[in-house]
């Protein structure tokens, strides 16, 4: 399934572009509300939907790795709306907000129930490094969401998927936080594909904390030998992994309810084509509170776990090292959360590893 462009979009591959003055105007006031003058002159630039007349803008909640803003609007027939708008003002937003909104729409093109439509991203023509991606905004809580809802939508959508190659990867990296994955290539082996993501992962936290002699080691032993028995055995004697699109950071403060429907939704992905249990595998981090074992159970009612079912523990706390790493290259202050996926490793290598 391809990323699909507006018909009133510039596109660039695959993916819409927008390089407009007035986006940098409006990203730059400091004050809470912009005018209305103002904002009908930028409407146009952001491709909102032709039917609506934007009234106002306000900052809205802080990100962690970016700005966000909510832009109020009423349609021709007076009803209200709003959208959202991210914006990056560093060299890594044009890739990461890239990522972002083509992995949003993936995910819209396969379950539009659950994710915010995207509109598109862009990079301000006259500030080299100001970049902004734009979606529908959604009233959600911030409440934890139900496990049974939450475990069916997800493995219906991972169920739907169907990857546009038939391969893992996707289409370009994705980003998780700042930090850069390495998915953006297509690959016909799980085994493989995930192989080179946690190297770049383990690269990647090098690179921003040092080497640690004893995790350089473990990781050696897991890239050469237990990736190649845990993970590749799905891959062999008549088995085969199903490429499923996955939002890849899905955790409590990315998913919301809706507080007027209670239909739950999904943003901030880091999408890509992988094995499904790699989504769930994040539900059992100690620093989330999406740890809770019903997630999980729920899951597996919708989805059964993959052959040999008994590995299906060990198979999330590989994953699990995944995320665990890029905690520690993005969060100061991550050093325990390395420790675990060092523990993780010891273990599985005491298992697969010999």
């Amino acid at each position: 399934m391809s990323p699909v462009n507006s018909d009133n979009n510039k596109t660039a591959g695959n993916v819409t572009v927008y390089d407009e003055v007035l986006v940098g105007k409006f990203i730059g006031r400091t004050s809470s509300l912009v005018d209305v003058c103002f904002i009908e002159k930028l409407t146009p630039y952001l491709v909102l939907p032709k039917d609506v007349k934007v009234i106002s803008a306000e900052r809205y909640k802080q990100s962690a790795w970016s700005q966000t803003a909510r832009i109020n609007a009423v349609k021709y027939d007076g009803s209200p709306t709003s959208f959202f708008l991210k914006y990056v003002t560093e060299d890594r937003g044009e890739p990461q907000l890239k990522g972002e909104y083509t992995g949003m729409l993936e995910l819209y093109n396969t379950a539009p129930h659950m994710v915010p439509k995207p509109y598109g991203w862009g990079r301000v023509s006259s500030e080299p490094c100001l970049f902004f991606y734009v979606c529908d905004y959604i009233p959600l809580t911030d409440t934890m969401p139900d496990p049974v809802q939450l475990a069916k939508l997800v493995a219906d959508m991972h169920k739907k998927s169907t990857s546009p190659t038939g391969k893992f990867g996707f289409y370009l990296p994705t980003y998780d936080g700042w930090q850069p994955q390495d998915v953006g290539q297509w690959d016909v082996s799980w085994t493989s594909c995930f192989t080179r993501l946690l190297r770049g992962l383990w690269e990647l936290d090098a690179a921003m904390n040092g080497h640690w002699t004893e995790l350089d080691a473990a990781m050696e032993k897991t890239l050469t030998k237990v990736i190649p028995r845990l993970i590749g055995i799905l891959e062999r004697d008549g088995r085969t992994v199903k490429p499923c699109l996955i939002h890849g950071d899905l955790w409590e403060s990315n998913i919301g309810t809706n507080v007027a429907t209670g239909e739950i939704y999904i943003f901030d992905a880091a999408a890509y084509y992988a094995h499904n249990e790699m989504e769930v595998a994040l539900w059992r981090a100690s620093y989330h509170e999406i740890k809770a074992e019903v997630y999980r159970e729920e899951y597996v009612k919708h989805y059964e776990k993959s052959e040999p079912v008994e590995e299906w523990d060990d198979r999330l706390k590989l994953y699990g090292v995944k995320a665990k790493l890029m905690y520690s290259a993005g969060v100061p202050g991550g050093e325990g959360i390395r420790q675990q996926a060092l523990e993780d490793l010891v273990d599985l290598i005491e298992l697969y590893g010999k």
